[in-house]
């Protein structure tokens, strides 16, 4: 774990203390969730991840993925 110190105005420890309160968390455990969503928002894909996103993408460019309607999928898992 990595301790750092954040100098904050005080209406924006405010604003951020409400609505720590809104969710039932403590000040300290919602700024860990803000730092946590936001750096899962920054995460570059896996390698892995792009190769097959990329892979995906040429073959729909080339026309090599059939598409099901909803009303086939429908059918084919009895719904």
């Amino acid at each position: 774990m990595l301790r750092k110190e954040l100098h904050l105005d005080e209406t924006v420890v405010s604003a951020l203390e409400a609505e720590a309160k809104r969710q039932n968390r403590s000040l300290k455990n919602y700024l860990e969730y803000l730092a946590i969503e936001q750096a899962k928002k920054l995460e570059v894909p896996s390698k892995e991840y792009t190769e097959m996103m990329d892979d995906m993408l040429n073959k729909f460019e080339n026309n090599e993925i059939e598409f099901s309607s909803i009303e086939d999928v429908m059918a084919r898992n009895g719904l």
